[in-house]
């Protein structure tokens, strides 16, 4: 009967996944290529990040892709995260973001605070469970909509060495252009890894945008990208993750190029 149970949650799980996989959805911040798992920083760990993305085959013209206004091709954006454990089950982080679009100079892009959680201890439930909250402020150059609110609910189920992550974003438009177009705009970024060793991981990045609730876009307009990604834990002790994104649809980018980087925090964790 056990095993009958078990099996019934892991088939409910994949359900999940392929239910939300091929959604459209814009709530894709390009500042933070990066997926959420269930663990989160110990009581008092301090974890500054480096978070580089690079668009190398992009929109030569503003209004498309990863870019509301600059032309996403050529364009550079460097977020600096600085993670705080609150208590051993929430942790609450900061970023400072910048941009510099093709023949431009760095320019500030805007300010995101981060409130992050778990529920229970690892393997209590059939799925383990996490959440995060967070406010994002942008400068009207960089992005017409200047206020935003997400939440997130975070899935992860360990099959031994691998790994399956999900992150579903539920983003609602304070402030800007497209604050009374939808109720909120919806997102994904799920990851399949497998762990190598103790410092290499292995994965594929799932993500996508844009699209809301009320007037999803077609398929071709939306954006939607597979990236795979190497997690590794570099000289230093740095954790490093890398990785190449491909887009699937015209209204994507068609190249992303990420490498993040952390100076501290959890222990034996090498997701971001």
């Amino acid at each position: 009967m056990t095993d009958f149970r078990t099996r019934k949650y892991y088939i409910a799980l994949f359900l999940l996944f392929a239910m939300f996989l091929p959604a459209p959805a814009k709530a894709l911040d390009p500042y933070e290529f990066q997926i959420y798992g269930y663990a989160t920083q110990w009581k008092g760990g301090f974890n500054p990040q480096l978070l580089n993305s690079f668009v190398p085959y992009g929109r030569k013209e503003g209004e498309g892709g990863t870019s509301s206004t600059f032309a996403s091709q050529g364009m550079i954006r460097t977020a600096i995260e600085l993670e705080y454990g609150l208590t051993n089950k929430i942790e609450v982080a900061s970023y400072f973001n910048f941009a510099r679009p093709a023949g431009e100079n760095f320019q500030f892009a805007g300010v995101k605070g981060r409130l992050r959680g778990r529920f229970a201890e690892a393997g209590v439930l059939p799925v383990d469970l996490g959440w995060k909250v967070e406010i994002k402020q942008w400068q009207r150059s960089i992005n017409d909509d200047t206020l935003q609110l997400e939440f997130t609910p975070i899935l992860q189920k360990d099959f031994g060495r691998i790994s399956i992550i999900a992150n579903f974003a539920f983003e609602k438009i304070l402030r800007g252009e497209s604050s009374r177009e939808q109720l909120f705009e919806v997102g994904y970024l799920t990851e399949i890894s497998y762990q190598k060793n103790s410092r290499l991981r292995f994965g594929i990045l799932f993500m996508g945008g844009p699209g809301g609730v009320k007037n999803m876009d077609p398929l071709r307009e939306q954006q939607h990208y597979v990236m795979p990604v190497v997690h590794f834990i570099a000289p230093g002790e740095v954790r490093s993750s890398v990785g190449i994104g491909f887009g699937q649809t015209n209204g994507s980018d068609h190249i992303l190029l990420k490498a993040n980087f952390g100076f501290g925090g959890r222990r034996g964790l090498i997701w971001d």
